[in-house]
């Protein structure tokens, strides 16, 4: 497969991604905050779509694309495994033991998510590959991600409350939740939209 054939069809991955965020955004804010399972499929679509993206602008995007393209992935992986389980840190530094400190739910993978999607965004946007403003939603809608996770992480540590991230209390961030997904729709809608340049013969 041709990295054109496969960018169009990570192109239409990420289109049904970015619309199963929001529909799953929807279920878990409207109908019930125990229903976070549900956001694993589209972070799994976004995952391929993510790849497709890292395809089409590899070469332009420089050490900024690889590192955004790393923590972009630890976040989706982190963001789908804690919709379905639970994450407990242990260990031991300088004979000094720790934990366990248990991490509920999304809030860990949406701060790492969000944060590395404003990086890819702001690659992508140095990169030049794509139209220049296209990656505005997704840089605008990732600060609402990390947000949220940060926010839940901070009361899950420092207040030991054992509330994930939804449903989301405030506006502002609950419309950035939904525009973070309406933005890797639109990102899904170019690249799967994209035809591949002819090539003229002299």
């Amino acid at each position: 497969m041709t990295r054109a054939k496969f960018t169009r069809l990570g192109g239409f991955v990420t289109l049904l991604g970015g619309t199963l965020w929001v529909v799953s955004f929807g279920v878990a804010q409207a109908i019930s905050p125990q229903l976070t399972g549900i956001l694993a499929a589209p972070a799994i679509l976004l995952l391929i779509g993510l790849i497709a993206l890292q395809a089409r602008h590899a070469t332009g995007g420089g050490p900024l694309g690889v590192t955004a393209f790393a923590i972009t992935v630890v976040g989706m992986v982190m963001l789908a495994y804690g919709s379905v389980g639970r994450l407990v840190v242990t260990g031991e530094i300088f004979g000094l033991a720790y934990g366990p400190v248990g991490f509920t739910g999304l809030a860990p993978g949406a701060l790492v998510l969000g944060a590395g999607a404003v990086l890819t965004a702001i690659s992508v946007i140095s990169a030049n590959v794509m139209p220049r403003l296209s990656p505005i939603p997704l840089l605008v809608g990732a600060t609402g991600v990390a947000a949220a996770g940060g926010s839940a992480l901070a009361r899950q540590l420092l207040n030991g409350s054992p509330a994930d991230i939804f449903p989301l209390e405030l506006g502002p961030l609950a419309a950035l939740w939904a525009l973070f997904g309406l933005g890797w729709l639109w990102l899904g809608y170019l690249l799967w939209s994209e035809r591949p340049k002819a090539t003229t013969v002299q």
